[in-house]
């Protein structure tokens, strides 16, 4: 593979907001997890298990249960200054259905916390409360991997955090039989986009490269002030902009 064509794919890849109901070949979904298990892990400890949600009434529940978290999450949210608030949350209105809800394969990546057993004495207890941020950089890494292969795929996904919060958490795992030991990390609808309305349709506002390197050492001279981040914040969370974050 050449640097153009790499490039090329993480360029293309973005967060959809909209899936069209067209089913994915079961093809398809196994050379997404094939790519997602050659991912990189902490003492290649491999934590990841991958559960692919098909059937129509187990993601119907698991929408219900996101939906209704996130009625606390537009509260939580309306609380913030009006400029800064995320556009997801905050324009979404109370009970709607997540726009996710008709992606036909819903993927929960989720982690064993057995496996950090398997890490250095010092991961385990310098790096976090129990090696938890080895644990979770594993996790995130196959879950790019995850959204980059279905990318070449021409499929879309997103990130779907709120599985993460305690009470999906908890329901989530009683709905579909996780064990103790196995946490629910992320999620991701998986599908073919559909178009977005003119209005919703926005730019995908990235820092300049420049901006942000710094060689031999911090350059003080691109140390920006949390008053330059607010702004950014509220350029990117605009209608000019896009969302910003590791998620977009």
């Amino acid at each position: 593979m050449q640097y153009d064509d790499l490039l090329q794919l993480v360029a293309k890849r973005r967060s959809v907001r909209a899936f069209k109901s067209d089913p994915v070949p079961d093809e398809y979904i196994d050379k997404i997890i094939e790519v997602a298990r050659w991912a990189p892990s902490g003492a290649n400890t491999q934590p990841w298990e991958f559960v692919v949600i098909r059937n129509k009434k187990l993601k119907e529940k698991i929408v219900d249960i996101l939906a209704e978290d996130e009625v606390t999450s537009h509260k939580m949210e309306m609380t913030r200054e009006p400029e800064l608030r995320h556009p997801g949350p905050a324009n979404r209105k109370p009970g709607a259905r997540p726009n996710y809800a008709n992606a036909p394969v819903l993927i929960l990546v989720c982690g064993d916390h057995r496996t950090k057993e398997g890490m250095t004495v010092n991961a385990i207890y310098n790096h976090g409360p129990d090696g938890l941020q080895h644990f979770a950089s594993g996790l995130a890494s196959a879950f790019l991997y995850i959204q980059l292969a279905a990318t070449s795929l021409g499929l879309g996904s997103r990130w779907v955090s709120a599985v993460n919060n305690p009470l999906p958490q908890v329901q989530i795992k009683q709905l579909l039989g996780i064990p103790k030991e196995v946490m629910v990390y992320d999620m991701t609808p998986i599908g073919y986009p559909a178009p977005l309305p003119a209005s919703e349709q926005r730019m995908r506002a990235r820092r300049k490269a420049e901006e942000m390197t710094h060689r031999d050492g911090y350059e003080k001279a691109k140390y920006r002030t949390a008053e330059q981040i607010k702004e950014f914040l509220k350029k990117v969370h605009g209608r000019e902009g896009a969302r910003l974050g590791g998620k977009n």
